[in-house]
């Protein structure tokens, strides 16, 4: 099922934009009613933009902003079909976009349950990781400091993006405190790198090579990649987003295994965590 979220976040994209570009033209050429089918392709093309022109950490579960303006406007455009005043492809596009932005919410934005292999309260397993200088390292580095470890999707991601930059802007207070802040990813190093440039911080920032941390974890996505970013570097198997803290003696104190990929916690959580359990 995973393969299949891979390509439906790129057929679903495609076919928004198909439908934007036939309304366009029908319009224009011979239907003044087909501009009524921008209503169902728009929402969620401008809910896409949105996350990259103004990135955000997380979303409403349901985006009722996106789902009922869709809704509405494939019933206008159904309305105009029974009439005679829509053709048969407008009608279909109408309904292919309102399954589209509905198996988005319901479907591909969620994962099922997913216990990670790591339990509360005992020590964290040490798990292999490479750093932004090429060398192996585990999480025995964090010996001695408490530590947050980010596990993020990639740099594709602008969710991702947007929880990083929330927690660098945490990074002065919690360096202060004593923290170490990991960020870790299975893309690759030139990829890392490049997002370390964008922050003046000193995060771990670390690659998980093959996701064999994540896999012994249990927070691996297979296949959670969108289609097509292969061609940029990115591998097709990803992670799930998830936040581990680490006390100290590197026994696991605190995780944060979201089941849908557009919420996550907020920086104010972590620090709270931390100072509930002595930390800072």
């Amino acid at each position: 099922m995973k393969s299949l979220k891979s390509l439906f976040i790129s057929a679903q994209i495609t076919l928004a934009v198909i439908t934007v570009v036939v309304a366009s033209w029908l319009a224009a050429t011979s239907n003044p009613f087909a501009v009524t089918l921008l209503i169902p392709a728009l929402p969620f093309l401008i809910f896409l933009a949105r996350l990259f022109l103004s990135p955000t950490a997380r979303t409403s579960a349901n985006l009722p902003w996106v789902f009922w303006p869709t809704v509405m406007g494939t019933v206008v455009v159904l309305a105009l079909f029974a009439a005679g005043k829509a053709c048969w492809l407008m009608s279909s596009l109408a309904v292919m976009n309102l399954l589209g932005v509905f198996l988005y919410i319901r479907w591909y934005s969620r994962y099922q349950e997913r216990p990670l292999k790591a339990e509360l309260g005992k020590p964290f397993p040490s798990v292999r990781f490479t750093s932004l200088e090429g060398n192996e390292v585990t999480t025995d580095i964090f010996s001695g400091s408490p530590a947050i470890l980010m596990f993020y999707r990639g740099n594709w991601c602008p969710l991702c993006m947007a929880q990083i930059r929330e927690i660098a802007e945490q990074y002065q207070s919690l360096q202060e405190k004593g923290v170490r802040v990991a960020l870790v990813s299975p893309q690759s190093h030139s990829q890392t790198a490049s997002l370390a440039r964008q922050f003046s911080v000193q995060f771990d920032f670390l690659r998980d090579d093959h996701n064999r941390a994540a896999t012994a974890l249990g927070i691996v996505d297979s296949g959670g990649t969108p289609a097509g970013l292969e061609a940029l570097g990115y591998d097709s198997d990803t992670v799930m987003p998830t936040v581990l803290i680490l006390d100290k003696e590197g026994r696991l104190v605190y995780q944060h295994l979201t089941d849908n990929y557009r919420i996550r916690p907020e920086p104010a959580v972590f620090i709270g965590v931390l100072e509930e359990k002595g930390l800072i």
